[in-house]
């Protein structure tokens, strides 16, 4: 496992655990909002994700706009973290997070080679489909 697998995994615990907290279910979105916040994370420096969080209410904006990932206890003020904007985490593809972080490129190698294959065994099978 890398360090961004295991970045990644450690974030998607926290969500499913920030999802059950809320009542909701871990879905599509909630992978979305755990790869988008894994490249965040990274990008910020951060080894390993302690906390997952959501934006308490302000003057400007709701309770949950933004979400954090957070390296360390939240209240020490040598915490690491990394923010985006909740919205943008949940409407961000998981494939295209997962991607940035090299963990992404594994099922469409796959899938070409099967796409390959296929074609190869249909030749062999059809040998009238064949040019030249």
């Amino acid at each position: 496992m890398t360090p961004d697998d295991s970045l990644h995994q450690q974030i998607r615990q926290n969500v499913a655990a920030l999802d059950e907290k809320h009542g909701r279910a871990f879905d599509a979105t909630s992978e979305n909002v755990a790869a988008s916040l894994a490249v965040k994370a990274r990008e910020q420096g951060l080894e390993r994700a302690d906390h997952v969080l959501v934006s308490n209410a302000t003057a400007n904006h709701p309770a949950g706009h933004n979400i954090f990932v957070v390296q360390g206890d939240p209240a020490n003020p040598a915490h690491l973290r990394a923010m985006l904007p909740t919205a943008v985490a949940a409407q961000t593809p998981a494939e295209q997070s997962l991607q940035k972080l090299g963990l992404g490129g594994q099922q469409p190698v796959q899938d070409q080679q099967q796409t390959l294959d296929a074609q190869a065994l249909d030749q062999q099978q059809n040998p009238a489909h064949r040019m030249g």
